[in-house]
This record gives C-alpha cells, structure tokens and sequence, in this order.
C-alpha cells in the first residue's frame, strides 16, 4: 500500500521516477539520507516511482502496485548487542 504521513502527504517527500535498480535503489536512497523517515515504491507501467518521506509515516492505504516502507528508529531497534 501507499505511505500516509500526518500532513496527508502534500508534500513533505521527494519523488523520483525511474530509479534504475528498482526497489533497492529506493531502499539504499532513503537507508544513507539523514532526513528519510521512510519510503514508498512503486511501479505504474513500465516507470517506478520512489517517494522519501521525511516526515512521520502513520499508516498505509491499500493501493495495488505499491509498497510502504517505515525506517526503524533507534529506539524501536532496541540496544546494540555486543
């Protein structure tokens, strides 16, 4: 399903089209930005779509051909093991 953020999604995201390496090129796009809180993918056609949110991820909306990613945060990863 599609991604749904506090401000109804209008904006608060970047979106690029046509990421080479797919589903992992989104991945990697958001995992090494600072800012990324998570992201969506999606393919409509023959073009993917890769949407970094940069703001709280509340919740999905069904959508067909589309995946919603929230990136972990430190405290939901719980203590580093040694």
């Amino acid at each position: 399903g599609v991604c749904r953020t506090d401000d109804k999604n209008k904006g608060n995201f970047d979106e690029l089209w046509g990421i080479e390496l797919g589903l992992l090129g989104c991945h990697d796009r958001c995992r090494f930005s600072r800012g990324c809180t998570g992201f969506e993918y999606a393919v409509e056609g023959k073009k993917s779509r890769c949407k970094l949110f940069k703001g709280p991820i509340l919740s999905t909306l069904p959508v067909g051909g589309a995946r919603c990613y929230k990136k972990a945060s430190k405290t939901e990863l719980g203590p580093q093991q040694a």
